[in-house]
C-alpha cells in the first residue's frame, strides 16, 4: 500500500510541545488497557501511537508488544507498494497468529519508507482490513502521522474486495528468505541475509527486531534429524505465516458462506466434503441432483486444474527469474476442496477465485505444508454448529471408530435438505437425533488410577521419562486439563491425540513401532475422551 489517493486524518493534531503533553495525558490510560485486554489489534496501535506521541516508524517498533516483533518473514524482492532489497528486506511482522501484520521496510531510497501497512482480521465478521500509517517527513516540516481509510482502493488492486491476504502458498515464496521449504538457502540468498544480519543491531528500525538469530540459523530452513516426538512441529517462518493467514481466510470463506440464503440447505454437503473424510459430493446429494451435478463438477475439476497448472508455470518463472532451478515448482494443490468450491459457486453463487493466498489470481491453489490440516473444515463446522449444536458433538468423534456417526449424520441431513424422498433416506438408516454426551462405551465419570487403559503404560513410558516430550499420562487430573487447552499441529492435544492415535497418522502413529489391537487402541481413545469430557 502506498500514501497515494488515501483520504487521511491526523492523529493528536495540537502544535507543537502542547501536542506531546496533550497526547500523552490523554493516551497513556488507555495504551496498557488496551494491549492487554484480548491482545493487540489495530485499536491498540492507534492508542500506542497517540498515548506516546509517537511520530517515526522508528519509534513505533520501538513501543511494539515483544510478541509483535518476534515473528516475522523477510522479503527481498517485493512486489508490493512497499519496496525490497537483500540488504534492506521489507519486514512482515505476524506476531503470535497474524491477526494483525505491520509491514515496513529499510531505506529512504525504497517506495514506501515512511509507510506502517497494517492488516486486521476482524474476529467479529471473519473479515480482513486493510489500513496505513503515513508518518511524517521531518525535511519537509510535517508532524502528523495520518491513517488511511479502511481498506483504500489501491490496495484492492491486489488484495481484492473484500480483502484477502496474498502470500505465496507452499513450498515456494520466491523473493522471502527461505524460498524453497525444507532447501539450504541459495547463494543469492545467503550473501544477502549475512549482509542484512551484520547490519541489524546498529540499523535504526530492524534492531527492534526479536528473535533475528532464528534467521541466523542454517537450521531454521533446512531442518536436520528431529526427534520423532515434536509436540509441535517448528516450521519455518514463510511457512508458519502462510499457516496463519490460510486459518483466517478460512473463517471469513466460512462467514462468506454462511451469509448467502442458500447455506442452510447446502451446509451439511459443504461440511462434509471440506477435508474429503465423509466421501465424495455424491454421497451428500440426492440422486436425482446429483445426476444434474456430476457433469458440471467433472468439467469444474478440469478447469481448476489448468487454473493451478498455469499458477505452477506462473510461479515457477517467478522463482527461476530470482535464480532458483525451474524445478523448485509448486506443489499440486489441494484437490480435496475442488467440491467444496464447486457447491459454493454452482449452488451459492460464491466467486471462489479469492479464496487462494497465492499471488497469481484467478487460481486455486491452497497446499499448506504437510503437518498442516487444512483449516476449512474447522471455520464451516463453526458455522454449521451455530445453527445445529449436534454436529459439534459428533465432530469429536470424527476420527474413532465411531466416526461414521458424523459421517452418517451430514450425509442424510444434507440429502434431506436438498429434496431426497423418503424412500432415499429411508435406505441411509435411521437418522441420529443427537450427538452422545460422551464417548461411545465410556464411563459415566472419569476413571481414577485403577481405571487406566493398559496401553496407556506405553505412552508413559515415553513421555515421562525423557524419550519423547514431557506429557503427564500418568496424572489424569493435569492431563484433563491439557488435552483441550495445548496447542499441537493438529489442533488441541486431544485433536493430536486422535490423530496420532488413527490410520491417517501413518509412520507417525502412536505409540511408535507399536501397533495396537484395534480394541487397546479404542480403549485408549475412549480414555482421552472421557477426560476431555469431564473438563467441559
Amino acid at each position: 500500500m502506498s500514501d497515494a489517493g488515501n483520504r487521511l486524518r491526523p492523529v493528536c493534531a495540537a502544535p507543537g510541545a502542547l501536542r506531546r503533553i496533550l497526547c500523552l495525558l490523554a493516551g497513556t490510560a488507555l495504551a496498557a488497557p488496551a494491549v492487554r485486554a484480548g491482545g493487540f489489534d489495530f485499536a491498540a496501535l492507534l492508542t500506542l501511537v497517540r498515548s506516546q506521541d509517537i511520530g517515526s516508524v522508528e519509534e513505533l517498533l520501538a513501543a511494539l508488544p515483544a510478541p509483535q516483533r518476534s515473528r516475522y518473514a523477510l522479503v527481498f524482492e517485493s512486489r508490493s507498494l512497499q519496496g525490497a532489497t537483500p540488504e534492506n528486506p521489507r519486514v512482515i511482522l505476524f506476531g503470535p497468529d497474524a491477526r494483525i501484520i505491520l509491514t515496513f521496510n529499510g531505506s529512504p531510497a525504497q517506495r514506501g519508507f515512511r509507510v506502517v501497512e497494517t492488516m486486521e482480521f476482524d474476529d467479529g465478521e471473519k473479515e480482513f482490513r486493510l489500513r496505513e500509517l503515513v508518518f511524517p517527513d521531518p525535511a519537509a516540516g510535517a508532524a502528523q502521522v495520518q491513517v488511511s481509510e479502511v481498506n483504500p482502493p489501491h490496495c484492492a488492486r491486489c488484495h481484492g474486495a473484500p480483502p484477502r491476504p496474498v502470500w505465496d502458498s507452499f513450498p515456494l515464496w520466491p523473493g522471502a528468505y527461505g524460498e524453497r521449504y525444507g532447501a539450504r538457502l541459495s547463494t543469492r540468498e545467503r550473501t544477502g541475509l549475512a549482509t542484512f544480519l551484520a547490519r541489524q543491531p546498529t540499523h535504526a528500525r530492524y534492531r527492534q527486531l526479536l528473535a533475528v538469530q532464528r534467521f541466523a540459523d542454517p537450521g531454521t530452513f533446512r531442518p536436520g534429524a528431529r526427534k520423532q516426538y515434536a509436540a509441535v512441529a517448528q516450521e519455518p517462518p514463510n511457512a508458519e505465516l502462510g499457516i496463519a493467514l490460510a486459518r483466517l481466510q478460512s473463517q471469513s470463506i466460512a462467514r462468506e458462506l454462511a451469509r448467502r440464503p442458500a447455506f442452510a440447505s447446502y451446509q451439511y454437503a459443504l461440511l462434509g466434503v471440506a477435508d474429503a473424510s465423509c466421501g465424495g459430493l455424491a454421497e451428500f446429494y440426492p440422486r436425482s441432483l446429483w445426476s444434474e451435478a456430476r457433469a458440471a463438477l467433472e468439467r469444474f475439476a478440469r478447469d481448476t486444474a489448468a487454473a493451478n497448472a498455469r499458477e505452477a508455470q506462473l510461479k515457477s518463472a517467478r522463482a527461476a527469474d530470482g535464480g532458483l532451478p525451474r524445478t523448485a515448482r509448486a506443489a499440486s494443490s489441494d484437490d480435496a476442496l475442488v467440491p467444496l468450491r464447486f457447491v459454493a459457486e454452482s449452488a451459492l453463487g460464491v466467486d471462489t477465485r479469492g479464496w487462494t493466498l497465492a499471488l497469481e489470481k484467478g487460481t486455486y491453489d491452497f497446499t499448506l505444508p504437510p503437518p498442516a490440516a487444512q483449516p476449512l473444515r474447522e471455520g464451516l463446522l463453526a458455522e454449521v454448529a451455530a445453527r445445529d449444536a449436534s454436529v459439534q458433538d459428533l465432530s469429536r468423534y470424527s476420527t474413532s471408530s465411531d466416526g461414521d456417526r458424523y459421517c452418517s449424520y451430514l450425509k442424510r441431513r444434507s440429502r434431506a435438505a436438498l429434496g431426497a424422498s423418503k424412500e432415499e433416506l429411508s435406505a441411509l438408516g435411521s437418522e441420529v437425533a443427537e450427538a452422545p454426551s460422551a464417548a461411545p462405551g465410556a464411563p459415566a465419570t472419569s476413571p481414577g488410577p485403577a481405571g487406566r487403559p493398559a496401553a496407556l503404560q506405553l505412552c508413559i513410558n515415553c513421555h515421562e521419562t525423557g524419550v519423547a516430550p514431557r506429557l503427564p499420562f500418568s496424572d489424569p487430573a493435569e492431563l484433563t486439563r491439557q488435552l483441550r487447552r495445548r496447542p499441537a499441529a493438529h489442533g488441541t492435544l486431544l485433536d493430536e491425540i486422535r490423530f496420532r492415535l488413527s490410520a491417517a497418522a501413518g509412520t507417525q502413529h502412536m505409540p511408535l513401532g507399536v501397533n495396537l489391537s484395534e480394541a487397546d487402541r479404542e480403549t485408549l481413545e475412549r480414555y482421552f475422551n472421557t477426560l476431555a469430557t469431564a473438563e467441559n
